[in-house]
């Protein structure tokens, strides 16, 4: 399963909104199946572990269809089927890493305290192309554990 990152936008003309042609073509998600209309945000379960995957490049206000969609797939989790909930995304809402500080501050303002409240057991990201590790996160309190 993967999850779009800022290499896969594709912009037709210049102020339009970005595109994913050759990943949606590419990278056909179960999206559907987790009541998704997106191919870029979507959720499946294994082995005891219910897996977000959020779209960083996807809209993600509070008034939009990613949001929305979140809101009901965290509250369908079943913690007795699958006790543990993990999240992926690209653009990191946490790093040391001054190159790419703040380019997932949009989607943490608008979706960690979701995460928060259905107790995320774990974040998945990528983006930086460096190894690092943050101890417990909650709402801007961070732990921080660097790795090189």
């Amino acid at each position: 399963m993967v999850t779009e990152g800022n290499h896969e936008i594709e912009r037709l003309l210049v102020d339009s909104p970005a595109d994913f042609i050759a990943f949606n073509a590419r990278w056909a998600m179960p999206y559907k199946e987790s009541g998704s209309t997106s191919n870029l945000y979507y959720s499946f379960e294994v082995a005891g572990t219910h897996i977000i995957m959020l779209g960083s490049y996807a809209e993600y206000h509070s008034e939009s269809e990613q949001y929305s969609w979140l809101v009901a797939d965290l509250a369908k989790i079943d913690r007795k089927r699958t006790p543990w909930v993990v999240v992926v995304l690209h653009a990191l809402w946490y790093n040391t890493n001054t190159a790419h500080q703040g380019e997932g501050e949009g989607m943490r303002v608008a979706m960690e305290e979701l995460l928060y409240k259905a107790r995320v057991d774990l974040v998945y990201s990528g983006h930086v192309h460096a190894y690092e590790r943050l101890g417990y996160t909650t709402m801007s309190q961070t732990l921080v554990v660097r790795c090189m």
